[in-house]
């Protein structure tokens, strides 16, 4: 019995664990090119990011800025996120993705001033459709043994070794 509880303790602490890995940012590439359409290589820039809510000139619930350069084949790569934040109201982790749509925006500023690239709505990954609701949770204690998670109405947490 002893040991039961240990491996459920264990198995909880890695879940939580793994919860606490998750990246607050996701990463953003895009090409810079010339007013001619040509790349614009190894040039310097600030990039702002903006999150608008409900739709691509919605309020802007999010808004931060990179100041970074593109490489010789003109991509910028950034960490959505990580910026620094000029929105100041919201964190990136703080914002409900779940209460409406919303669109990202590019600003450029190659020196004369901030210009928009457009807005795009974000969209969800098809493997993150699968998380919304985990309701047949199974992992696999230290010792090999699969348990299922469960959660009742009120909240209870049990786990219970999954037979073959």
């Amino acid at each position: 019995m002893k040991k039961k509880i240990i491996s459920v303790l264990t198995v909880f602490l890695c879940i939580i664990g793994m919860s606490a890995q998750v990246p607050g940012s996701f990463q953003y590439q895009a090409v810079l090119r010339n007013a001619d359409g040509s790349i614009a290589s190894n040039e310097p820039l600030e990039v702002k990011i903006r999150i608008h809510q409900g739709s691509a000139d919605g309020t802007v619930v999010f808004e931060e800025e990179h100041t970074t350069s593109s490489n010789a084949s003109g991509i910028i790569t950034l960490k959505v996120g990580e910026g620094s934040n000029t929105s100041r109201e919201t964190l990136f982790v703080d914002i409900d993705w779940s209460s409406d749509v919303y669109f990202f925006e590019t600003l450029v500023d190659r020196g004369t001033g901030f210009e928009s690239l457009g807005s795009q709505q974000l969209l969800s990954v098809p493997y993150a459709k699968c998380a919304v609701i985990a309701d047949n949770v199974h992992v696999k204690s230290p010792d090999g043994k699969l348990w299922k998670i469960k959660v009742s109405n009120d909240g209870t947490i049990s786990a219970e070794a999954v037979t073959e």
